[in-house]
């Protein structure tokens, strides 16, 4: 979140022309969006000294999603930035849909919106807001767009600082759509390069570990945590002697099938799909959404029970650390080995010692999966 505030005020300095507008339900130092702040002010009545305030400030705050949105949404002529808790997007949804459904018709109608695309920032998001237990721990909004037609909605979860500079500037400059940017609000390693950030907005996957082709099981994630556990899956394996190949997906919509010409033109062809995806080869994806509707978005390249396994949130939550979150919802590492073993018909004793099997199965000491490694 540091590095997408960096790059707004960049865009936002290098824009002049464009009257920036920044939608903020709450929160938005929190959110670390302090030089978003400093530049933009919160718009107030009766500014305070010393205080980010101003009487024409851009920041438009208020205790109401759907008002600070439509804030955002109603600047069509300017550079807008919407940024709320994940738990708290749901509330945005039916304003969304509705300024959707007209762009769309508007591309129908051979007349495209020509206004810049408006991201919506989730952050403080489920993996990481425990305070407030599972009141706070909710990816309901991204699982609902990656229901609508992906050409316009699109549901981006950048996995660390450089993709999410990239995909900010890359949502902006798709006219007439809305962006959900899943980022997560602590830092995180870089683990993609700009050239690879560039790459993961264009296409909405990057292979990052392995050759496909040759892979006996595929793991692939989506979201920053869920990458680190793969990658970590992915060394366990390795070690094991169980060739592996780690594929992000960015951009989930991107591998669904498409449901008219205009979304089957926006989505990734077959041959492109295949190249990661193998059809013969077993697959494992651990996701930030919950892990149905994802698979019902990419029934692609669901190759069925028997070789594919999908870790997600299952709405277990409360006062927990990121790595307490994952295991208590199945996503850590050791389940990713547990889940690609299972694809592979090959015992767990192939991946997890007993003392790792027993804490996956509750009779252990969970530290030993949790713990960095």
């Amino acid at each position: 979140m540091a590095a997408l505030d960096a790059q707004f005020v960049r865009l936002v300095q290098a824009n002049p022309q464009l009257r920036p507008r920044v939608g903020n339900p709450d929160e938005l130092r929190s959110n670390k969006l302090d030089a978003t702040l400093d530049l933009l002010k919160h718009r107030v009545q009766v500014p305070e000294a010393g205080v980010a305030e101003s009487r024409t400030g851009a920041v438009i705050t208020a205790l109401n999603e759907e008002a600070v949105v439509c804030a955002a949404l109603a600047n069509k002529g300017g550079l807008n930035l919407v940024v709320t808790y994940e738990a708290f997007a749901p509330k945005m949804l039916g304003a969304l849909r509705q300024e959707l459904i007209f762009s769309r018709h508007l591309r129908e109608a051979g007349r495209p919106p020509g206004w810049l695309g408006v991201p919506v920032v989730l952050t403080s998001h489920t993996w990481e807001n425990a305070k407030n237990e599972q009141s706070h721990q909710d990816p309901t909004l991204a699982e609902a767009l990656l229901g609508e037609m992906a050409d316009g909605a699109r549901v981006c979860f950048p996995p660390d600082a450089n993709s999410a500079m990239v995909a900010l500037t890359h949502s902006l400059r798709a006219q007439g759509t809305i962006t959900a940017l899943v980022v997560p609000k602590r830092e995180v390693p870089n683990r993609l390069t700009p050239a690879q950030a560039r790459l993961l907005a264009e296409e909405g996957l990057l292979l990052l570990h392995g050759d496909p082709d040759t892979a006996a099981v595929l793991l692939a994630a989506t979201g920053s945590y869920q990458l680190g556990e793969v990658l970590r899956a992915h060394q366990r394996l390795h070690a094991s002697g169980i060739a592996t190949a780690v594929v992000y997906i960015g951009e989930p919509g991107r591998l669904r099938a498409g449901r008219d010409a205009r979304e089957t033109a926006y989505v990734l062809s077959d041959a492109l799909v295949l190249r990661h995806f193998p059809a013969s080869t077993p697959r494992v994806f651990v996701t930030h959404t919950r892990p149905e509707p994802y698979l019902g978005a990419l029934r692609r390249i669901d190759s069925g029970p028997a070789t594919t396994r999908a870790l997600g949130f299952v709405n277990q939550g409360g006062t927990l650390d990121v790595p307490g979150l994952l295991f208590a919802n199945g996503c850590t590492w050791a389940h990713t080995v547990a889940a690609a073993l299972a694809v592979l018909a090959r015992p767990v004793n192939d991946g997890l010692r007993a003392d790792e099997q027993a804490a996956l199965a509750g009779r252990g000491d969970p530290t030993l999966i949790t713990r960095p490694a």
